[in-house]
């Protein structure tokens, strides 16, 4: 009886605010307790979904049996359904032409190796994590079918390793390899561990195109008519007008410590993109004095002077800081400059931009609901990339240089899990709570803000950026950082030396690494 009115003591507020695909909910008649009319909505979300997923089946079934049909009575009719759905579940659907057209298979294990991805060892994405439970959950389904009858039951444990792939013309496949606990409760009562093999299909369902009839009516209701009255008296003196979010001004903040030439390259970029072309923006500049470059401060001083000089004061900001540089408290300092409203660009002073990007700063924010956090190409090191004459590569007096515009995978790579480049509204960053300035030292900031966002109900954009450019710079680790911040450096430092084909070489090309397991042995003479 308790599993069939099932109570929820599992989480702490007993709502079911995590996941619903279990056995306990499939099996349940009733659930408690649920009190959020929000968390009824989405049982009954998650039941109705549950229910078209069998009706798919189901229709998947039958095409089968009409495809087999035909083919016993040696008759095809011909209005009758062709088409992938009607093939019964094979790894060998798809025959591949040649070598570039064989389809690889992902391995997992509790992360997943993939050569797909820039890192070729990850942990398991939540929409892949998913998707394999749901697969788990119709594998132990149609296992204990008839589970009562046999007098046994037999529960999912966890996945030893699996294999996936994707096949673009008819789906999924999955190889599992499954830990089971069998249950036995007919005769003599029995639970032991056993090991089984699952060969999974998931089937793409037919293209399903839904045109969209534009409505228009005339004469409003009178109710339509009423609501434009109130919302013109709702408009105040304080309301914010409306704003054309491709002329909105974008405050550009840059907190800089020393780097005079790297800066040098920044103002050129800028004065491209913004000052030259008219662009409604404005930069706020966070200087902070240098230990290394004693004189950077007053020529980044002077550089600044110079644009405003040539372009007007106004458009330009420059902001003295105190103390250690701290990119956090940079940030915060630049952004206090600005209004609650104001549309912010986090950036850092390797960034090499096309104008192209503003206009996705703009239209990728949304003030109160979304902010904008693009994926950058980083490059590579240009003494790896420039080997042996490469033609991505431009020698010239001051050294050989990457156009930033190649994104070949041997000159960079996409800064997938980079958060330090980042667009949004000032009052949206306050109403997360901003940056930690407990933070000192590289990095770690960014991942903080980012995690903020996450817990919030502000919606986080992430998207390649083709018109930014992390251009290379040597990365140096204190050794003093905290250790989170440390192996973040690192594994900064360490993607930053070239392409995987590259570095494979090399490590293949080293005895000392490639034998380094190898015993030795004296050779003494009898």
């Amino acid at each position: 009886m308790q599993h069939i009115l099932y109570q929820n003591y599992k989480e702490d507020q007993g709502s079911f605010k995590k996941t619903l695909k279990s056995k306990e909910v499939e099996n349940a008649v009733s659930l408690h307790p649920v009190k959020e009319p929000l968390y009824l909505f989405r049982i009954q979300n998650y039941f109705q979904s549950t229910k078209i997923v069998h009706l798919h089946q189901k229709e998947l079934h039958l095409y089968r049996e009409i495809n087999m049909m035909e083919e016993f009575i040696g008759y095809r009719h011909p209005n009758s359904l062709q088409n992938k759905l009607a093939l019964m579940p094979s790894l060998n659907k798809y025959k591949p032409q040649n070598d570039d057209e064989v389809l690889s298979w992902e391995f997992i294990t509790k992360p997943i190796f993939s050569h797909f991805h820039n890192n070729p060892k990850r942990g398991l994405e939540a929409s892949l994590s998913g998707a394999i439970d749901d697969v788990i959950n119709q594998i132990m389904q149609l296992v204990n079918k008839n589970a009562r009858q046999r007098g046994r039951t037999i529960d999912f444990k966890e996945i030893l390793y699996g294999y996936r792939r994707i096949n673009p013309l008819y789906g999924a496949d999955y190889i599992l390899d499954l830990l089971l606990i069998y249950r036995k409760h007919k005769g003599r009562k029995m639970t032991v561990p056993v090991r089984r093999h699952a060969y999974v299909q998931q089937s793409f369902f037919q293209t399903e195109f839904e045109e969209e009839v534009a409505t228009y009516n005339p004469k409003p209701s009178m109710g339509a008519h009423v609501l434009h009255i109130i919302r013109q008296f709702a408009v105040g003196p304080e309301s914010k007008p409306n704003i054309d979010k491709r002329t909105e001004t974008i405050h550009f903040v840059m907190p800089l410590s020393g780097r005079l030439k790297i800066f040098e390259r920044f103002m050129k970029n800028y004065e491209e993109i913004c000052l030259l072309t008219g662009e409604n923006a404005q930069l706020h500049v966070v200087l902070y004095k240098s230990e290394r470059e004693e004189q950077a401060l007053e020529e980044s001083i002077e550089l600044l002077q110079k644009y405003q000089n040539k372009y007007g004061g106004n458009s330009i900001e420059i902001i003295r800081a105190n103390g250690v540089f701290s990119r956090g408290r940079g940030l915060e300092l630049g952004a206090s400059r600005c209004s609650k409203d104001a549309l912010l660009f986090l950036v850092d002073v390797d960034i090499v931009m096309t104008r192209s990007s503003l206009n996705r700063i703009r239209l990728n924010t949304n003030q109160g609901s979304q902010v904008y956090f693009p994926i950058v190409f980083s490059q590579f090191d240009p003494v790896t990339v420039c080997l042996n004459h490469s033609p991505h590569c431009s020698c010239q007096h001051d050294g050989c240089h990457i156009d930033p515009l190649d994104f070949s995978q041997d000159t960079g790579y996409w800064r997938q899990f980079g958060f330090g480049i980042a667009a949004m509204y000032r009052s949206d960053m306050l109403s997360v709570g901003g940056f930690d300035l407990s933070i000192q030292g590289w990095g770690k900031e960014d991942v903080d803000l980012y995690q903020k966002y996450i817990e919030s109900n502000i919606t986080i954009f992430r998207s390649v950026d083709p018109g930014m450019t992390h251009a290379f710079h040597e990365i140096f680790c204190d050794t003093n950082l905290e250790p989170a911040q440390l192996v973040m450096c690192i594994g900064s430092r360490a993607q930053s030396y070239g392409a995987i084909p590259y570095l494979s070489k090399t490590v293949y090309e080293t005895d000392s690494i490639m034998k380094r397991h190898e015993k030795h042995t004296l050779n003494v003479d009898s």
